[in-house]
């Protein structure tokens, strides 16, 4: 540890974390001798520093002096977890997916009978979607940012949010019938994930995934939006899906902590 020299600096505090960090999947159980070797901290003041930790919970002392990490230290991720909000979270993922597969990705939460954009991350500009933006709304029933949202929701909840939108049918393929909308979200269940095929704009083509809390409720949806005009379905199925269902699970295991 290199030495600081700010008047305010603990170093008994900083070696107390080298203590911590000095613990790894490849090395997750470390004797006094160890924890020396690995920090530079004399054996006699790693001691004192690793019974401590003890003492706090944040390590467990084994049979024959060795040390472990408890549980507790989650505490410390889940802490700062808490202090970011899900779009926070979620953006790194999202321009990830953006630069894999070179398409708008979005996130939204459902506000009623309309879905609302709390992310956007545009990989390139595109005339089709072009105006959209955080903050932009749109019907839930024709956007499968929306099915996402609504798909994993008890009946009753899918039918009161129905009932309050204003239902039109934006083209041809907008689905206008409740026990339709019904029977289409069943498929979307079935298979994991929402899609949009033109039901909001004409050759607009979009696939969205729920993000859960861990209630097993929707919280959030995130999309791939593209058109087909320059994207195949067999694309769409064999790299965009792929990309979203993995970003979907790296965003679902950071949000477990949100009610």
């Amino acid at each position: 540890m290199e030495k600081n020299n700010n008047g305010y600096f603990v170093n008994s505090v900083a070696k107390g974390f080298e203590v911590l960090n000095a613990f790894t999947s490849n090395a997750s159980t470390m004797s006094l001798r160890d924890l020396e070797e690995k920090t530079g901290i004399n054996k006699a003041t790693v001691r004192r520093f690793a019974l401590t930790l003890v003492d706090l919970g944040y390590l467990r002392l084994l049979p024959e002096n060795k040390f472990q990490l408890s549980p507790k230290v989650l505490d410390l991720g889940s802490n700062y977890l808490e202090t970011l909000s899900l779009p926070d979270l979620s953006l790194p993922i999202l321009q990830d997916i953006a630069k894999n597969v070179k398409e708008s990705t979005n996130m939204a939460v459902l506000d009623g009978p309309e879905v609302v954009y709390v992310l956007r991350v545009n990989a390139a500009e595109r005339i089709i979607g072009s105006n959209l933006r955080i903050g932009s709304r749109l019907p839930y029933f024709a956007s499968s940012l929306g099915k996402a949202l609504v798909a994993w929701l008890p009946e009753s909840e899918r039918k009161k949010t129905w009932d309050s939108a204003t239902i039109e049918a934006f083209t041809e393929k907008t689905i206008t019938s409740y026990e339709e909308f019904e029977a289409h979200l069943a498929i979307c269940r079935s298979q994991g994930y929402a899609e949009g095929n033109g039901e909001l704009e004409v050759g607009l083509r979009s696939i969205a995934m729920p993000i859960f809390n861990r209630r097993g409720l929707p919280i959030a949806a995130i999309n791939i939006s593209t058109n087909l005009l320059r994207s195949s379905e067999q694309q769409i199925a064999d790299v965009y899906l792929p990309a979203l269902k993995e970003g979907a699970r790296t965003i679902n295991r950071q949000t477990e902590h949100l009610s």
